[in-house]
């Protein structure tokens, strides 16, 4: 792929689970979806994975069997349209996501975010949900994980509005570029990439994947956490919270939030 073009994935899948897999697309960390109908009952979503197709690709065949995946190449110039109308999203009254290449509105901190072509703009009630909980157990004493960083949205905020240390990981390599580009948008030296979870156990674990990674990985977010410390788990629809809960035996429920269908979590380790 040149830098004059995108490629973009082709996920084929029936009109009657497009809203479903849509959600799994958002929570990968998509910027943006197009909707194409075909005959005989079935969708095409057209969307962008950045650097690792392939990966990618092998994530929505093991979430949808089903589902047929191709790729194309496209002149980045038209699939980068989606920019023209990207549009800051307020986490509380006085904080706002604000895509890099807008101005932030007015009165309020914003954290600039450049998802490059791979990763999330913040604008994902996930994200939303996530950063809000976070917030209210984060300070500048805190040291954070942000496991399954993506574009570093979480890392660099919590790191920009408290003052904190924060750490990040991504399986996408393109993460490192993604989380210097935006501390140094929001003008942070806090943050460091790590090569998978932490060596040494942290004070707060941020958690921004899908549900079937919550649950895999429970005992590594568990290991990376002091006793007393937090999980901000996110990336789950409401019907699946009780049975991601169950992986996390070792925590007990401080707060819960649900947006749009979607739900986040505050759990302390005891």
């Amino acid at each position: 792929m040149s830098d004059e073009t995108w490629a973009l994935v082709d996920i084929c899948v029936d009109s009657a689970t497009v809203e479903l897999v849509s959600d799994a697309l958002w929570s990968l960390g998509v910027v943006a979806i197009e909707e194409i109908t075909t005959e005989q009952g079935k969708t095409t979503l057209r969307t962008s994975m950045g650097e690792d197709p392939d990966g990618f690709a092998r994530q929505v065949r093991t979430l949808f069997p089903h589902a047929t995946v191709t790729f194309s190449e496209h002149d980045r110039a038209v699939a980068d349209t989606w920019r023209e109308f990207a549009e800051p999203t307020w986490v509380t009254e006085s904080i706002a996501l604000v895509p890099a290449w807008r101005d932030p509105p007015a009165h309020c901190t914003p954290v600039f975010i450049e998802p490059f072509d791979t990763f999330g703009l913040g604008n994902h009630p996930t994200t939303v949900l996530t950063l809000r909980l976070a917030l209210k157990h984060v300070d500048s004493e805190t040291t954070v994980f942000d496991f399954g960083s993506g574009s570093g949205v979480l890392a660099v905020g919590l790191a920009k509005i408290t003052g904190c240390s924060a750490l990040a990981f991504d399986i996408a390599e393109s993460g490192r570029r993604a989380l210097h580009q935006n501390m140094t948008a929001n003008d942070v030296s806090t943050c460091t990439w790590v090569e998978g979870f932490p060596a040494s156990a942290v004070d707060v674990v941020v958690a921004n994947i899908l549900a079937p990674v919550l649950e895999s990985e429970s005992d590594s977010v568990s290991r990376s956490i002091v006793p007393g410390g937090v999980a901000i788990l996110s990336g789950m629809r409401d019907e699946q919270f009780d049975r991601v809960l169950e992986h996390y035996g070792e925590f007990t429920e401080i707060e819960r939030e649900s947006l749009d269908g979607w739900c986040a979590v505050a759990l302390r380790k005891m």
